[in-house]
């Protein structure tokens, strides 16, 4: 891999090289390249806030992260939403410190400046006294974001004005992912959001979303307890010993089908087709995933998206998990990520039904989850090495299935039927690399429209 010169188009170009599947570590601890980050893709992208079930009641608020920013997710009195940068707008004190409730109006403890709903500038101590009326309060209202929108209940919002509506942007792929939970039932969000620090670059969990390669390994404790099924022993092709055994771990599954789908602006699906997650799942569990042949789900995703089983990723952070919760992760700077999870239930699911998933999704992710934790000791230490003189000059690599994965078109989505592969992680880094670069909007979605390979 050839390093150009930092600070140039060519420069950033040769960090990710899809013909041999190879990405230049710096892109995972660079903090240059991490504000490029901030600018182009979280300055831009239509980012995933909260869901309209968290915001019910007029005055209710939700505080959501827009890249380094915050934003107050409120419900109107007319019953629509707005988002509105949380800073005050006349020494730029946060206006509101908590992360959710109920209020009548967001009143800054700096000075006093309050805030209505809206964002509109309602008082200002000492108007008359000291200002001798003279500071135009229309003036000095919140910001709000650009562009604020919703799909099936789920909030969007984006800082750019010129960004084409959400529901271009999610494209036919986006709303696969979203319709995955959406079109489960009666959704509504659980109480309460559950939010960890880990030491690693967002990249990493976020590629981590499509890694059907690792949990047979990083996992292998969640087998030995029956979280997760194990696989068959098959051989590595690697060494043997001299008794013919082969050396090093065999647990990788050879039967597992996986499905694919590229989306424009870098969204992606993948995961086990439904059909082969039902060859793993005891009987008991298979209405957990084929709610989705129902006719009302089968209708809104459609003859290839009904058949995901997972997993949906949103460009640039969102992941939509199997068991209805969704992972937004949240970039601090080039090493650190927060991690939030939103947990949803099916309303018309009985008591019992609802607790049951709880107790899977509580125990699966989060700062408790069996699997996290083991996903995150290795993002943090993939997120270490790229910061050593020596090793971040090797590259980090997306071999698996490269330059076989071909494109079928069919309804919209542009998909690839295959065995456990890399085609939806190098699609990711296409994809990073032409929103980094800061491309204009019509070239971004001409640049991430899937052709026929990857």
């Amino acid at each position: 891999m050839t390093i150009e010169a930092p600070g140039t188009t060519a420069y950033l170009e040769s960090l990710v090289d899809v013909a041999t599947g190879e990405l230049d570590r710096r892109i995972f601890s660079d903090e240059e390249i991490f504000d490029l980050e901030m600018k182009h893709i979280f300055g831009r992208a239509w980012l995933f806030l909260c869901h309209e079930t968290q915001i019910p009641k007029k005055g209710d608020f939700f505080e959501a992260p827009m890249g380094k920013d915050n934003v107050l997710v409120v419900r109107q009195r007319d019953r629509s939403i707005k988002a509105l940068l949380n800073t005050c707008t006349h020494r730029g004190n946060a206006v509101c410190r908590a992360e959710e409730g109920n209020v009548r109006n967001f009143m800054c403890t700096y000075h006093g400046w309050t805030f209505g709903l809206d964002g509109e500038l309602v008082g200002v101590p000492g108007m008359s006294d000291f200002y001798r009326d003279e500071l135009d309060r229309s003036k000095h209202p919140l910001r709000k974001v650009a562009q604020l929108d919703t799909y099936k209940g789920f909030v969007f919002a984006t800082m750019d004005p010129q960004a084409p509506p959400l529901q271009e942007f999610l494209g036919r792929t986006g709303r696969i992912a979203i319709d995955l939970l959406a079109e489960r039932g009666d959704i509504e969000a659980r109480p309460g959001v559950q939010k960890f620090t880990l030491n690693c670059n967002w990249k990493f969990t976020a590629d981590n979303a499509f890694d059907y390669y690792h949990p047979q390994i990083t996992h292998i404790s969640a087998q030995a307890v029956g979280m997760i099924p194990s696989a068959d022993v098959n051989d590595t092709g690697g060494a043997k010993t001299d008794e013919g055994k082969a050396l090093g771990v065999q647990r990788l599954p050879t039967d597992l089908d996986t499905l694919v789908a590229l989306g424009e602006y870098g969204h992606a699906i993948s995961g086990p087709s439904l059909d082969s997650m039902l060859r793993t799942l005891p009987p008991e569990m298979h209405e957990l995933v084929t709610w989705r042949r129902n006719p009302g789900p089968l209708a809104a995703l459609g003859p290839v998206g009904s058949r995901f089983a997972g997993h949906p990723h949103l460009f640039p952070t969102a992941w939509f998990t199997m068991d209805a919760q969704i992972s937004l992760r949240v970039p601090r700077s080039a090493g650190v990520t927060e991690v939030w999870w939103f947990s949803f239930k099916d309303r018309n699911e009985s008591p019992e039904e609802q607790k049951a998933q709880l107790g899977r999704q509580i125990h699966s992710f989060g700062p408790a989850g069996f699997l996290e934790q083991e996903d995150g000791e290795n993002w943090s230490q993939s997120t270490a090495q790229t910061r050593g003189g020596a090793s971040r000059d090797i590259p980090q690599l997306l071999k698996m299935g490269l330059g076989r994965g071909k494109i079928i078109h069919e309804d919209g989505v542009a998909r690839i039927e295959a065995p456990v592969n890399e085609h939806a992680q190098l699609w990711t880094y296409l994809s990073w690399l032409q929103w980094v670069k800061g491309t204009d909007w019509d070239e971004l979605r001409s640049a991430t429209t899937p052709g026929d390979y990857i």
